[in-house]
């Protein structure tokens, strides 16, 4: 799915919430200097755009929360991709399957 991204087969954003997840995530499991090598690794993909976390996301994110009963990072997530236009969230999180608005893609 990365290579996708960096070699511009599919166009691609996220919220800035998935730098702190992707940071800790792999701090937590592999350590700083391999987190630190990872995200910036992330940050450098060319084709991956990075969506504002903004008033209307925030709006959308509290009808999520309400419709689907998300917790908040993950209600910004979707809010984000929905507002972008996207048609697919990519995620390993099944709770984004109950969303009408989006189809959840596995990263591969």
């Amino acid at each position: 799915m990365l290579e996708q991204v960096q070699n511009s087969q599919i166009k691609t954003c996220t919220s800035y919430l998935t730098f702190d997840e992707v940071y800790c995530k792999v701090n937590k499991e592999k350590g700083t200097d391999t987190a630190m090598k990872n995200i910036t690794a992330f940050l450098c993909l060319t084709n991956l755009r990075f969506m504002e976390v903004n008033d209307l996301v925030i709006w959308k994110s509290l009808e999520l929360i309400k419709e689907y009963g998300f917790l908040p990072g993950d209600a910004i997530h979707a809010a984000s991709t929905i507002i972008s236009g996207a048609t697919a969230i990519i995620s390993q999180d099944n709770d984004f399957d109950r969303l009408k608005e989006l189809k959840r893609k596995w990263i591969a």
